[in-house]
């Protein structure tokens, strides 16, 4: 429960901070914390799975 409290809450952040970004006429800045925000995650999730699969 803790996981998927914590979960949504970190989104409801990052979706509240692009709005803003937006709403601040900063479309440019709203985008890269988009693709910064999503292509770091799915690179740290890839760079476990490695991890994961050298050791195991």
């Amino acid at each position: 429960m803790a996981g998927f409290c914590g979960g949504f809450s970190t989104f409801s952040t990052f979706s509240a901070e692009t709005m803003y970004l937006i709403q601040d006429g900063k479309m440019g800045m709203a985008l890269l914390n988009v693709l910064l925000s999503v292509g770091l995650c799915l690179g740290a999730v890839y760079f476990g799975y490695w991890v994961g699969r050298l050791l195991g």
